[in-house]
């Protein structure tokens, strides 16, 4: 059988978001003797298990070392056991071994897994036409969305200094700019992807990035772009009396840039705003918390209304009496 480590090219290509964690459906196979397809399915995730425990032990967060010794242990059964010599009792065995294991890994490198791992290995392509590899990337999942944002920085520039371009043209002409709108949009995008390439970097680089989170970025950016536009149109009038004294294409840029980089710079703003135009509640009184010893005198005092026997009653006066 192959080494674990030699990776079947062909299967990476056939299937991009390869899940070892997947688990075969073999109903109505005989299971007598292990098939090569339960061998092979085994071998997959021993791999994963593995490229976790090289990931622990790079790091330092392999605890305790011992781990690695049953978890090489599998390897014999797994990738030097023929399958006609492997018995079934010994397969389920090493299969519950393994997902022991698998689990306690992936405890120990939490927010890691394997498929973040994938997602920052180059050792797991994304196999396209060159040309679009130009524009998509044709390396890890997590290269090829920077290569992506990449671009799309490319794009919002290009317009930014289109813009800007056509404003200094009118300006000179004397003529009336009737895409002045589209500038806070634009500028709010640029603040979400300064906000994205921060955050995807560092968990990037810490191997973390999840593939499945990937997605959720491009609805950050239009948030971020759609955020910027709303807070300058909008709430203009507002933001013109808090910074006065400010260039005004400058200063609806740089809130626009804001409300698409930061969404809790968006919130503040517009609970100020809403703070301005709503009639302000009077404060209620807050209570007095009660004290033990005071609640202790309201027992006393409730039990004593209840009480009929006169001993009961004088021993409940003798203790308020101490209170």
């Amino acid at each position: 059988m192959s080494e674990p480590n030699q990776t079947n090219q062909q299967s990476v290509e056939a299937n991009e978001t390869f899940d070892p964690r997947e688990k075969l459906d073999f109903s109505g196979v005989n299971t007598s003797v292990p098939t090569g397809d339960q061998v092979k399915h085994y071998q997959a995730r021993y791999q994963a298990l593995e490229a976790l425990l090289e990931f622990a032990a790079e790091n330092g967060k392999l605890d305790p070392p011992d781990l690695a010794m049953e978890v090489k242990k599998l390897k014999k059964v797994f990738f030097y056991t023929p399958s006609d010599a492997l018995g079934v009792e010994e397969l389920c065995h090493a299969e519950a071994e393994l997902e022991k294991l698998y689990a306690t890994l992936t405890e120990m490198v939490n927010p890691v897994n394997i498929l973040t791992l994938q997602t920052t290995s180059d050792a797991h392509r994304v196999h396209r036409p060159w040309w679009q590899a130009v524009f998509l990337g044709s390396g890890s999942v997590g290269r090829n969305f920077f290569r992506q944002l990449f671009w799309v920085a490319v794009i919002l520039m290009g317009l930014i200094f289109f813009r800007k371009y056509t404003t200094l043209d009118i300006e000179e002409t004397g003529g009336k700019d009737s895409l002045s709108f589209i500038d806070p949009f634009l500028y709010g995008a640029l603040g979400a992807w300064f906000y994205l390439y921060k955050n995807l970097t560092d968990l990037y680089t810490n191997r973390a990035l999840h593939p499945k989170k990937l997605s959720t970025n491009w609805l950050r950016l239009f948030m971020g772009a759609l955020a910027g536009g709303l807070i300058v149109h909008l709430f203009w009038p507002f933001i013109e009396k808090m910074i006065p004294n400010k260039s005004l294409d400058v200063t609806q840029g740089a809130i626009g840039f804001l409300a698409g980089y930061s969404v809790n710079f968006f919130y503040r703003l517009l609970d100020r705003f809403t703070q301005a135009i709503t009639p302000k509640e009077t404060a209620e009184s807050p209570s007095v918390p009660t004290t033990p010893r005071q609640a202790q005198i309201d027992i006393l005092t409730k039990r004593l209304k209840e009480m009929t026997d006169e001993q009961d009653k004088v021993a409940i006066r003798r203790l308020l009496e101490k209170l």
